[in-house]
């Protein structure tokens, strides 16, 4: 009987513990998206102010991305469109996202490259995204 009570105990035990770490592994991921989601929010902020774009102009590379749009707003929505597809890019694929919403989202991210403006950027900057990424977005355009 002991030995019984012992087993039950450990087991119980397991359970609570592999409980423990999933529930400890889904709070470092939502954390994680909520400080991803507000430095992604903050980034636009900043980006969009009339001081950050005084400066970025005396810079020849944002002056090169600038010439693709109309004007400096629209790149710095776009690239935080990018941003965002990424992060949700990731999500899908350490599954954690459900299926249903990730094809949702992902006719979404087909549907907006199909914008010039969306594609123009995309080819100015997709070296600073992953690999797996980058495959994922130019798989559009074949």
């Amino acid at each position: 009987m002991p030995v019984i009570s012992a087993m039950i105990f450990a087991g119980l035990l397991s359970v609570s513990l592999m409980q423990f770490f999933i529930v400890r592994k889904n709070m470092r991921i939502q954390t994680e998206g909520q400080i991803y989601a507000r430095m992604i929010e903050a980034r636009l902020k900043l980006e969009n102010s009339d001081s950050f774009t005084i400066m970025a102009r005396e810079s020849h590379q944002f002056l090169e991305r600038f010439s693709l749009v109309d004007k400096p707003e629209e790149y710095y929505t776009i690239i935080a469109f990018l941003d965002l597809f990424e992060f949700l890019f990731r999500l899908q694929r350490g599954k954690l996202i459900e299926s249903d919403l990730w094809r949702r989202w992902r006719e979404h991210i087909k549907l907006l490259m199909t914008i010039p403006k969306f594609k123009k950027i995309w080819d100015k900057t997709k070296q600073v995204h992953t690999k797996e990424f980058v495959q994922f977005i130019d798989s559009f355009s074949k």
